[in-house]
C-alpha cells in the first residue's frame, strides 16, 4: 500500500472514530451546512451567468438561497469551541493506557522467566535422584552422574532468575496500581480538574508508580504535576493472596 493510501485510509479511520462523540459530529453538521450553501452557490452561478447570457431575468432572492446566515455562522463557530473546550483522552484513558503497557511488560518479564527457570529445573533432576538413592549401589550411581556431567548451577544462572523474577513483580505491581487508578474516581477526577484549569491535554502525560511509598506521579506538558500517595492501600494483596490467586487461575 503507497504512502498515500495507508494516509487517506488512517484518515478515514479517524474521521469514522472521531464522529462517534457529540463534540464532532455537531461540527461536522455545521460545517457541512455552510458547505452546502458554498455548493448552491457554485451551481447557481453557473445558471445565473448562463440565464443572463441568454437574456433571462432572474427573479429577487435567487442567489441568496445560498447564502450563508448568521445563525449558521454562530452555530459553526460554536461547535468549534466545543471541540476545543472538550476532552477526548480523559484521565481514567491515561491510567487504562499505562495499565496495558505494564501488562505487555509484564508479558515479556514472564517469558524471561520462564526461560530462566527452564535453565534451573535441571535441579529437579538432581533432587528426583538424590531422593530416590537409597541404597550404596544408588548413591554410587549419583555420584558417577555428578562427576561425569556438570550439573551445578551458576551464579549467572541465578542472577538472570532473580532478574527476571524482579521484573515480574515491577511490572505486575505497576499494572495493578494503573488499573486501579483508572477505577479510582478521586483520583480520575482531579487529574482531569488540573488538565482543564490548565488547558492541558493529557494524551502524552508521564504516569509513574513508587510501590515502596505507595505514589502516583502525573505530569503533563510541563504545566502540572500530581502526586497520589497512599490512595491505593485499599489494593494491595498479601503473599498469600497471590499465591490463592496462582492456585485459582
Amino acid at each position: 500500500m503507497s504512502c498515500l493510501k495507508k494516509t487517506v485510509a488512517l484518515l478515514c479511520l479517524s474521521a469514522s472514530a472521531a464522529h462517534a462523540d457529540p463534540t464532532m459530529t455537531g461540527l461536522n453538521q455545521s460545517a457541512q451546512t455552510i458547505l452546502n450553501q458554498l455548493s448552491a452557490a457554485q451551481s447557481l452561478t453557473a445558471g445565473a451567468t448562463y440565464s443572463a447570457s441568454q437574456g433571462d431575468i432572474l427573479v429577487p432572492g435567487v442567489m441568496q438561497t445560498a447564502a450563508v446566515t448568521e445563525q449558521m455562522r454562530l452555530d459553526y463557530n460554536s461547535d468549534i469551541q466545543g471541540v476545543i473546550d472538550a476532552t477526548y483522552y480523559s484521565a481514567e484513558m491515561l491510567f487504562q493506557d499505562q495499565h496495558e503497557a505494564a501488562m505487555a511488560n509484564l508479558d515479556t518479564a514472564v517469558d524471561n522467566l520462564v526461560a530462566a527457570t527452564a535453565v534451573l529445573m535441571e535441579v529437579q533432576a538432581v533432587a528426583n535422584m538424590a531422593a530416590n538413592a537409597d541404597t550404596v549401589t544408588e548413591q554410587l550411581a549419583v555420584q558417577a552422574v555428578l562427576t561425569n556431567n556438570d550439573m551445578t548451577i551458576t551464579a549467572a544462572d541465578v542472577s538472570n532468575y532473580n532478574t527476571a523474577l524482579g521484573a515480574v513483580q515491577s511490572y505486575a505491581r505497576e499494572a495493578g496500581a494503573f488499573l486501579a487508578a483508572s477505577r479510582n474516581a478521586s483520583m480520575t477526577s482531579t487529574v482531569d480538574s488540573y488538565a482543564a484549569n490548565t488547558s492541558t491535554s493529557l494524551y502524552g502525560a508521564t504516569v509513574a508508580y513508587s510501590a515502596t511509598a505507595d505514589i502516583i506521579n502525573v505530569s503533563a506538558a510541563n504545566a502540572f504535576g500530581l502526586g497520589f500517595q497512599g490512595m491505593l492501600q485499599s489494593n494491595m494483596v498479601s503473599v498469600e493472596d497471590v499465591y490463592a490467586a496462582g492456585y485459582g487461575s
